[in-house]
C-alpha cells in the first residue's frame, strides 16, 4: 500500500479515499503526505535504510482496519484499542502535567536508599541483595518501584519455603534474622527478614535461575497486572529483561 501511495495509485481507490480522510483527522491537517513513511539511514539495516511510519499515520491505518475495512478482523480491533489506550494515557499525562520520568527518577532514588541503608552481615546474603537485578529491570522499563512493588518480598517467600522443604539448614547452617530499613515514604514498618549463610548462595542462584525466574516471577508479574500496578503492555519487556528470550516469548504468548 505504501508503494501504491507513493506513486499516487492508492488514493483513487475506496480504501485510499477513506485513509486520506483518516490521515487528515489524525494529523489535524488539510492535506496528506505523498509518502506514508520517511526514510532513515541506518547501519543496522541490510539495505542501509529504515522505513519509519509516523505515529499519526499508524493510527489512521489501524483505525481504518478496525472500523472501515470491508472485513473487520478481531486482531485489528485489539491493536487499535491498545494503541488508542496508550495515546489516551499520554493525553491525560500531558493535561495533568504528569511526568513518568519523575516517577522513574523517584524509583531509582528509593532503590538507592534501600541499598545504602541496608548492609548484610558478613557471611550472609538477603533476598534484597539478590533481587536487585529484577528491581533494576522494572525501573528501566518505567515501572514505578515503591512500597507497592517489592519483588524481594516475593523472592523471600518462595525461597523460605524451598529452604524449609529441602531442609537446607542442615546442609548450609542456620539463617539469621535482621532488620531491613525502608525509605521514610514507605507505609510499611521496617520488617525483620532472613539472612542466609553465604555457603548457600550457589544453591540459591541455581534455584533462582531454574525455578523462580521461569515459574514464580511470571506469576508475580501477573498479580501486579491484576492489582493495576503493572500495565499489560509492559509484560514482554519485564520478562525478557530477566530471562532467556525463548522462555520470555513463550510466557508472553
Amino acid at each position: 500500500m505504501a508503494q501504491d501511495w507513493s506513486v499516487g495509485e492508492a488514493q483513487g481507490k475506496i480504501r485510499g479515499q477513506q485513509l486520506t480522510e483518516l490521515i487528515k483527522e489524525w494529523t489535524e491537517s488539510d492535506s496528506v503526505p505523498d509518502s506514508l513513511y520517511v526514510e532513515i539511514n541506518s547501519k543496522n539495516s541490510i539495505t542501509g535504510v529504515i522505513h519509519a511510519v509516523p505515529e499519526q499515520i499508524v493510527m489512521a491505518i489501524t483505525d481504518y482496519y478496525a472500523h472501515y475495512a470491508q472485513v473487520i478482523k478481531p486482531e485489528a480491533v485489539r491493536n487499535y484499542r491498545r494503541a488508542a489506550k496508550l495515546g489516551l494515557r499520554k493525553y491525560i499525562y500531558d493535561r495533568l502535567d504528569y511526568s513518568e520520568q519523575d516517577l522513574v527518577a523517584e524509583s531509582w532514588k528509593l532503590f538507592q536508599e534501600r541499598v545504602l541503608n541496608n548492609e548484610c552481615p558478613k557471611g550472609y546474603f538477603t533476598m534484597f541483595d539478590e533481587a536487585t537485578t529484577i528491581i533494576a529491570s522494572l525501573i528501566r522499563n518505567n515501572i514505578t518501584v515503591d512500597d507497592s512493588v517489592m519483588p524481594d518480598g516475593s523472592l523471600g517467600i518462595h525461597w523460605a519455603k524451598y529452604w524449609k522443604i529441602k531442609n537446607l539448614e542442615r546442609v548450609h547452617g542456620k539463617r539469621i534474622k535482621i532488620f531491613h530499613k525502608y525509605p521514610e515514604s514507605y507505609r510499611q514498618l521496617d520488617p525483620e527478614i532472613n539472612a542466609y549463610p553465604i555457603e548457600a548462595l550457589s544453591e540459591f542462584r541455581g534455584w533462582f535461575q531454574e525455578i523462580y525466574i521461569p515459574e514464580k516471577y511470571p506469576a508475580y508479574i501477573k498479580r501486579k497486572i491484576k492489582d493495576g500496578t503493572v500495565a499489560l503492555e509492559s509484560v514482554p519487556l519485564l520478562l525478557s529483561s530477566v530471562m532467556p528470550p525463548e522462555v520470555s516469548k513463550r510466557l508472553s504468548n
